[in-house]
């Protein structure tokens, strides 16, 4: 797992456990033992000093400590003192201090030695805890969430604060958190925060050169869940491979903003970000790995010494999505990729560049692919040793069964581009097209205002005649007329021969 995966769990998990209907009475003792618990199976280990009293524990001296070898780095999460009182209702409450340092240590081979603090504050942190001992539920709130880097040492080197800078802020901070322990470990997570901020900056003395980030959001949310085998070692790839692991999860918020600075020896280049709104969503089992990215209203300006003019665009609506299997198999395995940019517009500055008569549509240009199929894959992604067999010997790590294009759109300066098709491949005939398995299928398009585009674009200077002529000679060969006056629609189409046609006539 990386290390800030590492960090952001430990700190959801400390900061940020659930809520649920009270199961049982809850010990504070059962409380304690199910957290440090949980943070030992994320690989952390935990030392504490625990004085009982009467309905109630007191944990102090509470660190959690994780190290990658590796990496010769190592995380420390001092919690200091935590309380945990019975309510008499059968639940637990629990209470932090205000402050919790988070140290990093960092000495990769050949790079800066890094040390850090990073401080985790909480305002108004409210926690309750009910359930049973192996089915233990959370809820919290909190007026504010922060983390803020305190101290910072490069190579023993202190870098003052106005010299470098982060902060990231939640608030109106609510989530939920459950645990259970039967068959392995399930834990499921919900946080909701009203707004969020983030404050980022870098000013290197010796060059002078500066960096600054910063932005919002509202509405942020998060959610996963996750169930961790019994024996699973989150520092062992081979535990992925091994299977029983699974993980899903979304994030998204709505009316993101953020403005950036870099300044260096020829100028600043500085810009802005807004987006409507965000969701990313993943999941993850021993199987496969899908993600699917989705945004709203994007805008971005950028201005700067080595742009000729500011840059000012923006795009209605973007998505990606890609599903790919992870585990080996004997049968074919689905799998699918998606990209799309929608309503993509710029400004009249940026147009003029290239068409300062204005003789080209400026509508918004949109770009959508959409293709699903088959592969077979021949190892584990998670396995190293196969992983390291497959680097050595050049062998392919699976092979590629069928492939259906459901939407190719390309509609940018008044012309348009559609197709859709699918495809079936012979792994065992690699010697027809050249070490690639022969397909077998077709694909349909059709392409409206080509020629009134070329046109155009013989009118500004940027085809010659030569070159419109030579592509009009591809569009005869390979297509025909369409329906309307503009139009072109052409067939391609690979037999079980491995002949190539185009509306029906052989070219390969």
């Amino acid at each position: 797992m990386p290390r800030i995966a590492r960090l952001s769990t430990c700190s959801a998990l400390a900061l940020g456990l659930a809520t649920g209907p009270a199961f049982a009475d809850l010990t504070a003792q059962q409380v304690w033992n199910g957290l440090e618990s949980a943070m030992q199976g994320f690989g952390y280990s935990v030392s504490s000093t625990e004085t009982p009293a009467s309905g109630a524990l007191e944990v102090s001296d509470v660190v959690m400590r994780f190290s990658v070898p590796e990496d010769n780095t190592s995380f420390e999460v001092a919690m200091g003192t935590i309380n945990l009182v019975e309510n008499g209702d059968g639940s637990v409450s629990m209470t932090f201090p205000a402050s919790i340092p988070i140290t990093i240590d960092a000495a990769p081979d050949g790079e800066d030695v890094v040390n850090m603090v990073l401080d985790y504050a909480n305002d108004g942190l409210e926690m309750v805890v009910s359930g049973d001992p192996g089915n233990m539920t959370y809820v919290y709130s909190a007026n504010q969430l922060a983390i803020t880097l305190t101290d910072l040492t490069v190579d023993g080197k202190t870098i003052a604060r106005d010299e470098g800078r982060f902060e990231f802020v939640m608030d109106d901070v609510s989530g939920t958190t459950a645990t259970a322990t039967a068959d392995g470990t399930q834990i499921t997570q919900n946080i909701e925060a009203g707004s969020a901020s983030y404050d980022i900056a870098f000013n290197d003395p010796e060059s002078d050169d500066t960096a600054l980030v910063s932005g919002s959001m509202n509405a942020l949310f998060i959610s996963s869940a996750a169930t961790l085998p019994e024996g699973f070692d989150t520092s062992n790839p081979e535990s992925l491979a091994a299977g029983g692991f699974l993980a899903s999860g979304a994030m998204g918020y709505t009316g993101g903003q953020m403005q950036f600075a870099a300044s260096e020896g020829d100028g600043t280049t500085s810009g802005t970000t807004r987006t409507g709104s965000v969701n990313v969503e993943f999941a993850m089992d021993g199987a496969a790995l899908r993600y699917d990215v989705n945004a709203t209203e994007q805008a971005l300006t950028l201005s700067g010494p080595d742009l000729p003019v500011p840059v000012e665009v923006s795009m209605a609506a973007s998505a990606f999505n890609v599903t790919a299997p992870i585990a080996a198999a004997e049968d074919p395995q689905d799998m699918a990729f998606g990209l799309t940019l929608r309503g993509f517009e710029m400004s009249d500055l940026l147009w003029n560049i290239v068409d300062p008569g204005a003789a080209l549509p400026r509508d918004p240009a949109t770009i959508a692919l959409d293709l699903t199929g088959k592969v077979t894959p021949f190892v584990n992604l998670f396995d190293p040793t196969e992983m390291a067999r497959i680097d050595s010997t050049g062998q392919a790590p699976g092979e590629l069964n069928a492939l259906t294009l459901n939407d190719l759109t390309v509609e940018a300066a008044g012309a348009k581009l559609n197709g859709s098709g699918s495809f079936t491949f012979d792994n065992d005939d690699l010697q027809t097209f050249g070490g690639f398995p022969r397909p077998s299928g077709g694909v349909d398009l059709t392409l409206d205002g080509a020629n009134t585009l070329i046109d155009k674009l013989i009118a500004m200077g940027l085809l010659t005649n030569e070159d419109a002529m030579g592509a009009r000679m591809m569009m005869s060969m390979f297509a025909t007329p369409g329906d309307g006056p503009d139009s072109l629609k052409s067939s391609l189409q690979i037999n079980d021969e491995g002949h190539v046609l185009a509306n029906g006539m052989r070219i390969q």
